[in-house]
């Protein structure tokens, strides 16, 4: 070994070479730098605290998952899973409430398959927060923990499905760490979506329609969400061809067996008949409800009620126009009740000139169907009549002669019709068990029920809940668990800000959306000072930053924490 002197840049650096024969030369191999050169002419010894190497192959996605992390443990997540599905609530190392947590926090960032989750898993810093080895997380990891929330069991031939009493027991977490106002009990909506389903294997899976009208495989999703902070109560998993109003008694049964105190239910008015109503009343829980204009008593009501727009009757202004209510006391569903009919003024002047001018354009068809029809057969005129009419025959009477050398087709408006349809444009019908509640009360609560309407679309366009891909009933319901528990850590998040933000205004969900794309971008890296390791975190922001400190979480991205290095 020898070693040399190099001069670069006025300073001279000590460098190593060792002697190597090839054949008959003598060539120097270049060892490595020993360091800049000092006034006794050995090498200067740096300090252990420079940092001497950065481990780029550590650098892992940190920011959302490490806050979604911390909520979930916050909400006893994977204590609660793993105490009903293993009899354990602390379980060191792998367990189903970290695997299907995680899976949650999947829904929310990136969704997945569960083929592609355990690729997805290794990119983030998942593996450490749960403490599990990265090579554990394999697909039939995630689908065996799936299995220990709901399965089959071969020797008593039943279904057992824990995921009733975890969502009972993770809601009662949350409502005693957030409690309602004084005096204040639940108020809650119920609402039923259909999620669109590949596969005919599942017996879940069946022919119904969705909203628009339009069959096709599914199976449905209803859900039970808090008025007060949007937060979910229960869900319920039916077949596709289930309607809202055949599931009313599951829900009233739910309500029953949990330990929920008795509050005020609000549903549409697809689920309201007279026997849904009087289950109701025959419980301790108040129901605000729509009353269809199919009814007979509701459209005798709703003709028979005139509303004056005036500061008396006025509710609220909405995007679709003013709202007035009144209260009647009159005859509904076999005995005399209270109840409030609504206006939309807008919506009023909408629906009748949107009648109006379809019903005019029909006339002027008519009329031309009198000039060019006249050699026609009778059976083609009727038919063709009957196709110009359409939905409209309430409205327009119409007769075909037979006399070729007259007008072929006579028509006319019905206006005792057409002025029963404009007393009834833009009102509606709403019923509350609890008749103390004022008329712009009932209004209020029920037209805020649209919230639950927003957490469907959380979980079709966010979570991407479908199509469900899973072909076996209890996997199906699995993995709809799963969306709902990804759904509580969003609706946590989304209520801290709203307590976090000062002036007490409401934080719409593109703020919580734009925080967890932010954090997106925060990396753990690890970095080597001599023989200590430190952990860094980039790209924390001052608004992240600002964040986690309105959260409650201020050191969650601190770079002090320093160990000791294997060397």
């Amino acid at each position: 070994m020898a070693i040399c002197r190099e001069k670069r840049g006025g300073r001279v650096y000590l460098v190593e070479y060792k002697s190597i024969r090839e054949g008959d030369k003598i060539k120097h191999k270049f060892v490595r730098y020993l360091g800049r050169e000092g006034p006794d002419g050995k090498p200067i010894k740096t300090s252990k605290h420079v940092l001497s190497k950065v481990k780029r192959q550590f650098s892992l996605r940190a920011g959302d998952v490490t806050l979604l992390w911390r909520l979930a443990q916050d909400l006893d997540f994977i204590e609660t899973i793993d105490r009903f599905c293993c009899g354990e609530s602390s379980i060191e190392g792998p367990s189903p409430g970290k695997f299907l947590t995680i899976w949650a926090i999947n829904r929310i960032l990136d969704p997945e398959s569960c083929t592609q989750l355990e690729r997805w898993v290794k990119t983030t810093e998942l593996p450490n927060l749960s403490g599990i080895e990265k090579e554990l997380f394999t697909k039939d990891a995630f689908l065996t923990a799936l299995d220990f929330v709901c399965y089959y069991d071969t020797t008593s031939r039943n279904c057992i499905d824990h995921t009733a009493v975890i969502d009972e027991t993770l809601y009662q977490i949350w409502r005693n760490k957030h409690l309602l106002p004084h005096g204040q009990k639940e108020t809650i909506a119920y609402d039923l979506t259909s999620v669109l389903f590949f596969g005919v294997s599942c017996p879940l899976a069946e022919l119904g329609y969705n909203a628009k009208g339009v069959k096709r495989r599914q199976v449905n999703l209803a859900l039970l969400v808090s008025r007060y902070d949007k937060h979910p109560i229960t869900h319920f998993v039916y077949n596709g061809s289930r309607n809202s109003s055949s599931t009313v008694k599951n829900l009233l049964a739910r309500l029953i067996d949990t330990a929920l105190d008795a509050g005020t239910i609000i549903w549409d008015r697809g689920n309201v008949s007279k026997e849904h109503v009087k289950m109701v009343e025959g419980t301790e829980w108040k129901l605000i409800c729509g009353i269809p204009k199919t009814s007979n008593d509701a459209v005798n009501i709703l003709r028979n009620t005139e509303i004056s727009p005036s500061p008396l009757s006025f509710v609220r202004k909405s995007k679709s126009g003013s709202i007035y209510a009144k209260k009647v006391k009159c005859k509904l569903f076999d005995r005399e009740r209270d109840v409030v009919v609504y206006t939309n003024q807008k919506r009023k002047i909408s629906e009748t000139d949107t009648r109006n001018e379809a019903l005019f354009d029909i006339g002027k068809e008519l009329e031309l169907l009198n000039e060019k029809g006249g050699g026609w057969s009778e059976k083609k005129l009727h038919d063709t009549v009957k196709s110009i009419v359409g939905d409209y025959e309430d409205y327009i009477w119409t007769r075909v002669s037979r006399k070729k050398d007259d007008s072929r087709v006579k028509w006319g408006y019905k206006k005792r019709e057409l002025g029963k349809a404009d007393n009834m444009d833009g009102k509606y019908l709403l019923y509350s068990t609890d008749e103390s509640l004022a008329a712009r009360a009932v209004v209020n609560t029920y037209l805020e029920k649209d919230f639950i309407e927003k957490v469907f679309r959380v979980f079709k366009s966010k979570e991407e809940i479908e199509p469900v891909r899973h072909r076996l009933e209890t996997r199906v319901k699995g993995i709809i668990f799963i969306c709902v528990l990804a759904y509580r850590l969003l609706s946590a998040l989304q209520w801290n800000l709203n307590v976090a933000q000062s002036d007490g205004e409401d934080i719409s969900w593109e703020r919580a959306e734009r925080l967890l794309r932010v954090l997106s971008r925060v990396e753990r890296m690890e970095v080597t000072y001599g023989k200590q390791r430190q952990v860094w975190y980039l790209n924390v922001v001052d608004e992240i930053k600002k964040s986690m400190k309105l959260l409650g979480y201020p050191g969650l991205f601190d770079d002090s924490n320093v160990e000791s290095a294997d060397m």
